[in-house]
């Protein structure tokens, strides 16, 4: 007797062996049952899956460029012929991520029981994106998976690399900021106080500008745990009102509307986008799914919206081009772009060109901010430090004027 063809039964629509589907166990069995009578020489067998998990992010979330790598890897696996358990176990045993290890393990666990790569990929959207179930769906069908997987673990390199040149170019203007807080706040609460005893004692004539950071000095050292309790606070509410719907898009709009700021985000943004279409188009799925994945992976609320009423448009028919026109938050360039891809059956080519142009254009934009965000910072730390030592040194002078 053979290996019995498995129906997989779980909360909701999932793949069993053989291509079968179900969304409950009555279901199931009644595949089972039509599928017997059509191949009686086969066995068939209902495997539950409700054992099946997603892996919760407890620990920390993996790194992306750890998370394409495994992609990266999978995909040369698969095209060298190892079963897809065996690639799953095999890069789960390698990981350093405790989290990925974690739900490569599981994975490899569904996979085994029966579950198919898409829905997978699907329970663990925690750490894989969206794109990854899509296009996992779609070359299942196709027979390309190893050529699906390459062209994923292509689109997370890029967006790994995006953001690493952001958070770099950024980390020099932060560590600035962040010294000059540290700075101000060492020479308020910690030096002023002591030189104020001293004026004190002395009858010195102290300036106006002294007598602000005295206030200042003298609200941080005896009211600290008011400041500390508001901070926390304030920080709490911000954080709750930045997690809800109606904060995120507040926030993203604003953002994006922002001077220069908002053109590099927008430029992110978009590329983004341009490049999941471009990514999901290319391994074969339907517009109206790439849109509502891009709209996700957009990663802002405002362009997110924007583009689920884009696919709500082109599912009625309307051009993906004017769809997008429709809801004014692209570039002409883009929309021209996309266009002509319609009309020449080239739009992942165009799509892709997108991207790489806006890619470029990022990163060039954010170099000429970082190179004039800098210079601005040490002046401002300067101007910073500078009226502080005066409002010290001023009395010192008055005092020596005295003496003489």
């Amino acid at each position: 007797m053979g290996i019995p063809n498995r129906v997989i039964t779980q909360q909701g629509l999932k793949i069993g062996v053989g291509g079968a589907r179900a969304a409950a166990g009555s279901e199931a069995r009644g595949q089972v049952s039509r599928r017997a009578y059509e191949s009686p020489s086969q066995s068939f067998q209902v495997v539950s899956m409700e054992g099946s998990r997603r892996v919760k992010l407890s620990g920390k979330r993996p790194p992306s460029d750890e998370v394409a790598s495994a992609v990266r890897q999978l995909s040369v696996l698969v095209r060298a012929g190892v079963p897809l358990v065996e690639s799953l176990q095999g890069l789960a045993e390698q990981t350093r991520s405790h989290t990925l290890k974690a739900c490569l393990e599981q994975m490899a666990n569904d996979v085994s029981q029966g579950t198919a790569l898409s829905d997978a990929f699907a329970k663990q959207q925690g750490i894989f994106p969206a794109l990854a179930a899509e296009m996992s769906r779609v070359a299942e069908t196709g027979g390309n998976l190893a050529e699906t997987l390459d062209r994923l673990a292509t689109h997370l390199e890029t967006s790994t690399e995006i953001s690493r040149k952001v958070k770099s170019a950024m980390a020099y203007p932060i560590v600035i900021l962040a010294m000059s807080i540290a700075t101000v706040l060492a020479m308020v609460t910690i030096i002023l106080p002591r030189f104020m005893k001293l004026f004190d004692q002395m009858g010195a004539k102290v300036p106006w500008t002294t007598k602000v950071l005295l206030g200042m000095s003298h609200a941080l050292t005896s009211g600290w745990y008011y400041f500390v309790i508001v901070t926390a606070v304030g920080f709490y509410l911000i954080r709750r009102y930045l997690k809800s719907e109606r904060g995120r898009l507040t926030i993203d709009a604003l953002v994006l509307r922002m001077p220069v700021v908002g053109e590099i985000v927008s430029k992110i943004v978009v590329s983004r986008v341009m490049a999941t279409m471009a990514t999901l188009l290319a391994s074969g799925v339907p517009m109206v799914k790439t849109l509502e994945t891009s709209a996700t992976a957009a990663n802002n609320e405002y362009v997110k919206r924007a583009l689920l009423a884009v696919k709500q448009e082109v599912a009625e028919g309307t051009a993906t081009s004017q769809a997008l026109r429709a809801v004014g938050i692209f570039p002409p360039m883009v929309l021209q772009m996309v266009a002509s891809g319609e009309k020449t059956g080239e739009l992942p080519a165009m799509l892709e060109y997108v991207c790489s142009l806006y890619a470029r254009e990022t990163d060039a934009k954010v170099k000429a901010l970082t190179s004039i965000i800098e210079p601005v910072m040490i002046v401002f730390l300067g101007m910073v430090v500078g009226f502080i030592a005066t409002s010290v040194i001023a009395p010192i002078y008055s005092l020596v004027g005295g003496v003489k």
